[in-house]
């Protein structure tokens, strides 16, 4: 796949992007003795969204943008289970898992009590 080729214009976006991020966490810091840390939080949540839109103006960012779109359809299309349903099938994965722990105790038993027999045998001779 060739590589493709990024605008000077999508390269001062991303630039600039990167700049107002690291400016809101530079700002989240520094005033960190100053500033109440809720007026921090915001500043620092309006940095990233002004950054977000920023980067949003490039043709990768407009594809970020598009693919968290279709990813929130997707997320939408999912159809949970009852309450029910969840408890339901909570009880057969332990029923299932504690039946299996009995017949793994039972075969380990059993392997236990061969070898046992086996060495025993062999070193009694």
């Amino acid at each position: 796949m060739a590589a493709e080729k990024t605008s000077p214009r999508d390269t001062m976006f991303w630039a600039a992007g990167l700049f107002v991020l690291l400016a809101g966490v530079v700002g989240f810091f520094q005033f960190a003795g100053e500033v109440m840390t809720l007026f921090r939080v915001l500043g620092l949540l309006v940095a990233v969204l002004v950054a977000a839109l920023i980067v949003g103006r490039t043709e990768r960012g407009r594809e970020m943008f598009g693919f968290v779109r279709e990813a929130d359809v997707e997320r939408r299309k999912v159809v949970w289970p009852t309450r029910q349903e969840t408890l339901q099938t909570t009880l057969m994965v332990l029923v299932i898992t504690i039946i299996v722990a009995i017949l793994l105790f039972f075969m380990d038993s059993l392997f236990g009590w061969m070898v046992r027999r086996l060495i025993g045998a062999a070193g009694g001779s």
